[in-house]
């Protein structure tokens, strides 16, 4: 079964956890163990938002902000990779067409400007046929707003990938975007019909139950609409 993970920056190292970053690392080589073809991505979190916000600030034009985005996202899949040894692969993909999954698990981040990690994942996951996206970040799932802004906020346990593109963000893209999903991967998810799964990226317990295809506490995706 080959699976993607979108796993955000903001659960995975910002503040960097060490712990954190060798229990995900084990979760990962579990399955890897049960033959489970992994593609992980990693997301830039807080540290990419502060050097994007400080470099806007100091007169970055927006592909420039991205590409610094885009680095930290690198550097993060750098210390999955150290940790994961030699269950990964030993360098980052920078181009989606260098990234395929295998018999070790494939660690990236971003790719180019104008789009997020969530697009690279999505992409990931139309070209190579996954069964499922796995999206973890530090919220339990998909609610109707930002639940960490606004206390009205209600989850919602199950959408169909036209619901879920209905729900994305229209703003389009802008360096550091914070949405429940990019647009963009939204539109992928949608016309690959790809069965997409939200969760909170801290209980790892839960993470594997959405792998396995258990009952788990997020949203589920499933196509249609």
């Amino acid at each position: 079964m080959k699976v993607v993970i979108d796993i955000g920056g903001s659960i995975f190292a910002s503040p960097i956890n060490v712990d954190y970053i060798k229990r995900f690392s084990e979760f990962l080589i579990e399955l890897n163990r049960e033959g489970y073809k992994l593609m992980v991505v990693v997301g830039g979190g807080k540290k990419a938002k502060e050097y994007i916000s400080t470099a806007r600030a100091l007169g970055g034009e927006p592909d420039f902000l991205d590409e610094i985005g885009i680095a930290i996202t690198r550097v993060n899949a750098m210390l999955l990779i150290a940790a994961l040894g030699d269950r990964a692969n030993s360098w980052v993909p920078t181009r989606l067409e260098d990234a395929s999954p295998g018999e070790r698990i494939l660690v990236m981040g971003g790719t180019r400007p104008g789009q997020t990690t969530d697009t690279v994942a999505a992409e990931l996951a139309s070209r190579h046929g996954a069964e499922l996206l796995l999206v973890a970040s530090n919220v339990d799932g998909v609610y109707t707003r930002d639940p960490r802004i606004d206390p009205e906020a209600r989850f919602i346990p199950e959408l169909s990938t036209k619901e879920l593109l209905d729900l994305a963000s229209e703003r389009g893209h802008e360096p550091g975007f914070r949405g429940v999903i990019d647009p963009k991967a939204a539109k992928i998810i949608h016309a690959s019909k790809i069965k997409t799964a939200f969760v909170n990226g801290a209980d790892i317990e839960n993470m594997e139950k959405a792998v396995k295809g258990m009952d788990f506490k997020g949203t589920l995706v499933t196509p249609g609409g």
